[in-house]
């Protein structure tokens, strides 16, 4: 192994190589620092991953009790559940931040043992090398200083190739009023709305489609073709969106059934389970993009939902696409596998297309996506309710994705736009507070400009539609900084100059705006 040290002005690069003496796998690559924490972001591999605040000790052991398909969905190594913490792509610490550069060849963590130390593991996923193969490992830097200031210098030099800002308008999505029961019957309800009102995007959700896997075809309940309705969306005004989940193969469906060759598998043989969905059946798989013919399928079903008049495409569950497990092309690591089938879809849907991202890692989806969800789904509550033990901020709560997006401000609209999930202004049909449904609508204008609405719109009055425009309207859409990243109250600060002060964390939550400009 060779590492090198490079001095900038204000931080380090290391840049490592690794040549093998003899064919076979490799697992990782270990290499100890001199580096030392008391206080840390734990900060995980995806969009509903953990971010928070943690000291060495904290490693919720009961953890290590969760199932294997949960551990591997927030953890870039589940062996480590309940055992130590870890930032995955990148530690902000008490001394600054360590962080990979790039994801786009293995993914890197930066483990905090139970005495503070900090060590770097590249994961190369028992990659295959032949004797004398010499594999090129991400750069990584330390900034060292003020935390907040090098979380900022950090998302600014890891954000190499990202895509030009996404421009927002104002959105709307159907999940969170319907959920899975959508009909076009919805749809055009809302969608006559949402065009009176200047909502550019109507995104269809989950619902629509014959079965999870299958992305060309449509669920009897939906009963009509899908351009029908992309067509009516245009013809009003605003631009089609489409959910769908690009990695996945239900159980039992049509892709697994077909094509069980296309499927990730485990150290048995079987399939590997990405994930467990009671409202879908079950165990989903998930496909080995290693495989060309997985590739081929993926261009094709994406270049057919935009002929079919689409041109936002929320993508879900892109964790899958870097599962755990054996794949066709043993000389290739989950990070690669993620890259290929997420360039892919790019490619299907075309360069000019919007893709939103969800429960994806983060960093290798730079330069590809032009949104990416940042935190655990909003929910019609405030506070978590069921999940696993150790896992609190990994289930749908307001608090949870308000605090995951406000942790990662930083990265918007330097890798990407974040998109804080939905805001949920209706007053009826939740339990959502009129202050927690505040809280959740101007933490999401703190974190991003990227603002969607999520209720059945015949439920607003003129009051939830004048707080909707400004919403859209005032949301800041420069960059965003986090001063004090390891501290109470937070306070985010956007470019524009207006600062907003938020507590989340104690029985009457609150938050303050100043310099707003408006």
């Amino acid at each position: 192994m060779t590492v090198r040290e490079t001095s900038e002005a204000d931080h380090v690069v290391l840049t490592a190589t690794v040549t093998a003496t003899s064919s076979g796998p490799i697992d990782r690559v270990v290499v100890a620092t001199s580096l030392s924490t008391e206080l840390f972001l734990e900060h995980g591999w995806q969009s509903w991953s953990t971010v928070r605040v943690a000291t060495p000790l904290d490693i919720r052991p009961e953890r290590a009790d969760a199932p294997r398909w949960f551990q591997s969905q927030m953890l870039a190594d589940r062996e480590g559940a309940g055992r130590e913490l870890a930032g995955d792509t990148f530690l902000v610490f008490d001394g600054g931040v360590i962080g990979a550069l790039s994801s786009r060849r293995q993914f890197t963590r930066f483990v905090v043992s139970s005495n503070g130390a900090i060590r770097i593991e590249w994961l190369l996923d028992n990659r295959h090398v032949t004797a004398g193969e010499t594999v090129e490992l991400e750069p990584v830097a330390v900034i060292a200083g003020e935390p907040g200031e090098a979380y900022t210098r950090y998302a600014s030099l890891a954000s190499h190739g990202a895509r030009p800002p996404y421009e927002p308008s104002p959105a709307w999505c159907s999940w969170y009023h319907y959920f899975g029961e959508i009909t076009p019957h919805d749809i055009r309800e809302n969608l006559a709305l949402a065009a009176a009102h200047g909502i550019d995007v109507v995104q269809i959700d989950d619902g629509w489609q014959k079965e999870i896997g299958v992305w060309t075809d449509v669920a009897p309940t939906w009963g009509e073709p899908l351009d029908v309705i992309a067509r009516e969306i245009r013809t009003l005004g605003c631009r089609p969106g489409i959910w769908t989940a690009p990695f996945l193969a239900i159980e039992g469906g049509l892709l697994a059934r077909e094509h069980p060759e296309w499927l990730v598998r485990n150290e048995k043989g079987d399939p590997t389970t990405a994930l467990f969905h009671g409202g879908w059946g079950g165990k989903v798989f998930a496909l080995d993009t290693s495989n060309d013919e997985v590739i081929q399928h993926l261009e094709e079903t994406y270049r057919h939902l935009r002929d079919q008049g689409f041109t936002y495409f929320k993508i879900d569950f892109l964790h899958a696409g870097a599962a755990v497990g054996r794949r066709q092309n043993t000389a290739i690591t989950r990070a690669e596998a993620f890259v290929r089938g997420l360039e892919a879809v790019r490619r299907g849907i075309g360069d000019d297309a919007t893709l939103v991202g969800c429960g994806s890692p983060l960093l290798a989806a730079v330069g590809i996506v032009d949104v990416m969800r940042v935190s655990e789904d909003v929910a019609p509550y405030f506070y978590p309710r069921t999940f696993f033990p150790g896992f609190p901020e990994n289930t749908v709560a307001g608090k949870n994705a308000l605090e995951a997006s406000l942790l990662r401000a930083p990265l918007h609209n330097r890798w990407f736009a974040l998109d804080p999930d939905c805001v949920l202004l209706r007053t009826t049909e939740t339990e959502l507070t009129a202050n927690e449904r505040e809280l959740v609508a101007w933490g999401a204008v703190a974190a991003s400009s990227f603002i969607v609405v999520s209720d059945r719109l015949s439920l607003y009055s003129s009051d939830e539609w004048e707080l909707a425009r400004r919403l859209w309207e005032w949301a800041p859409r420069g960059t965003r900084h986090l001063p004090r990243p390891l501290h109470r109250p937070l306070r985010v600060q956007c470019e524009s100059g207006a600062t907003s002060e938020i507590d989340i964390w104690d029985d009457s939550p609150t938050m303050m705006w100043t310099e707003l400009g408006k």
